[in-house]
């Protein structure tokens, strides 16, 4: 009895062996990567592991990355928006263009472009360019912090409209962790200024955002971060650096008709705490929501992407049609966090604005602020109605009541018959992506995965544990089979 124990306990560990070395991957290493920069200044900040500081270069320049077991992908963290780069494995000389979405931080799949992983590769600049930090991976599972953006979306389910960067994640606080993260809907972030007057916000905004679940880049304009206090004093401020209220209405009609959203989310209409650049978003988009499906009303954006009617349209503390949501439910793609723990956890990357109100507004004076619920000046609870094409909200807490969202309604579309035979082909995650940069307004169409934006699916175990596992499985086989074998011993009477 006690031998077929023992064998089945062996069994059962083997099995378990098996379980476990198939599941758990190797993180992918980069402290092995040896880097050399050429024509940069600082050379050392490029690796020294914060965003905080750069390495630069004010012409052509290059950067060798060299891996003695091979360079499986690139994660390249530029301090500003970067020129078209070129990527060369330089024991065959192939090369690629690189950069084409302008990302401040960009993933490449070196491995995927190459066909296997190079010993060493050269990334070529032809103008200025500033880096905050470069890694070059070897095979395994990429870490977490690793952002594989995807271009801006041409079909979004939700597009939420952000005066700044952190009002994402402060008085919108649960939407995106509950919606892109738990939900895994099509949601896109527009913002109305961007903060490249700043070293960090700009890597804060994208940190943060990766934190909370969002995948495709955000949409960043060209207008400057200016502070007023009013929707007059934003429209002078505005007006001093040339720009005027209809610029930002045709920027918010253009991002309208490049993204189709089902639903739009934006500021109150009393602009929160009264911030300007609030006020002056509310309001533009109000000046053109009723028009985006007019061909005459800016035809330039409408030849260039069609026109499009936005079905409902929810602002932010707007008293009527009011419903409230529930972002203190555990989610499960966040291990049983709430929508607006993550979204603390998103605001947490914006440190450049700890010291302001927002973050006691945010964790509470002691940092005891854990629930939503908690939160009663600018609740991120409460949001109106403002406009719906679909008919009103009934059950309330969910901004999708009466819309279906895209996967929803393809889902649904009959596919007609055809007398071709039925095939089998294997399925491709990539679809053709227009040859644009993603940050400005002409944004290219949405896409899976391409040259700079791939998922690295690198799951396999390495070598090592692969062997070791399989020895441990022979060595109990072994002392399973002799111990069977051994013939026992009788107790004398």
């Amino acid at each position: 009895m006690g031998k077929k124990i023992i064998l089945y306990f062996s069994i059962a560990v083997l099995i378990f062996m098996l379980l476990t070395t198939a599941v758990f991957a190797v993180e992918a290493d980069y402290q092995s990567t040896y880097i050399l920069a050429d024509s940069f200044s600082n050379t050392g900040l490029m690796y020294d592991g914060s965003e905080r500081d750069y390495a630069a270069s004010w012409g052509e320049s290059s950067v060798t990355v060299r891996r003695d077991d091979g360079i499986s992908s690139l994660y390249v963290v530029f301090d500003r928006l970067p020129p078209i780069w070129t990527l060369t494995d330089t024991s065959t000389g192939n090369s690629v263009e690189c950069g084409t979405y302008t990302f401040l931080h960009e993933f490449v799949d070196v491995e995927s472009i190459f066909g296997y992983c190079p010993l060493e590769i050269r990334l070529s600049f032809n103008e200025g360019v500033q880096i905050a930090e470069m890694y070059g991976f070897g095979g395994g599972e990429l870490p977490d912090w690793v952002q594989i953006w995807k271009p801006a979306l041409t079909e979004a389910d939700l597009l939420m409209i952000s005066s700044h960067s952190d009002d994402e994640q402060l008085f919108f606080a649960g939407v995106l962790p509950y919606y892109a993260g738990e939900l895994g809907l099509k949601v896109q972030v527009a913002y109305v200024v961007n903060h490249f007057d700043t070293r960090m916000r700009p890597h804060e905004q994208l940190d943060g955002l990766w934190e909370v679940g969002v995948r495709n880049y955000p949409i960043i304009p060209e207008f400057p971060d200016l502070y007023s206090e009013s929707l007059d004093g934003a429209i002078n401020a505005f007006a001093g650096y040339g720009y005027s209220f209809d610029d930002f209405a045709e920027y918010m009609t253009e991002i309208i008709r490049r993204t189709k959203p089902l639903i739009i989310v934006t500021h109150d209409i009393n602009g929160e705490y009264g911030h300007g650049t609030h006020l002056l978003c509310v309001a533009s988009l109000r000046e053109c929501i009723e028009k985006t499906a007019d061909p005459t009303y800016f035809a330039e954006s409408a030849d260039k992407y069609g026109v499009w009617d936005v079905e409902k349209v929810y602002l932010h503390l707007y008293p009527e049609n009011q419903i409230i949501m529930d972002f203190d439910v555990p989610l499960e793609n966040f291990g049983g966090k709430t929508a607006f723990q993550v979204s603390q956890e998103g605001f947490s990357h914006h440190t450049s604005q700890h010291w302001t109100w927002f973050y006691k507004w945010m964790y509470g004076a002691d940092k005891n602020l854990t629930l939503a619920t908690q939160i009663t000046t600018y609740s991120p609870l409460y949001y109106g109605l403002y406009r719906t094409t679909v008919g009103y909200d009934v059950l309330g807490g969910d901004f999708f009541e009466n819309v279906k969202t895209y996967e929803e309604r393809y889902a649904t579309v009959d596919i007609p018959e055809t007398d071709a035979p039925e095939t089998i082909t294997e399925e491709s995650d990539t679809e053709f992506i227009p040859d644009e940069p993603a940050v400005e307004t002409d944004e290219p169409a949405d896409n899976e995965n391409d040259s700079n934006s791939t998922s690295n699916d690198s799951g396999i175990p390495s070598i090592a544990v692969v062997i070791g596992a399989v020895a441990m499985m022979v060595l109990i086989l072994i002392i399973s089979t002799v111990m069977l074998k051994t013939p026992s011993q009788k107790r004398r009477r």
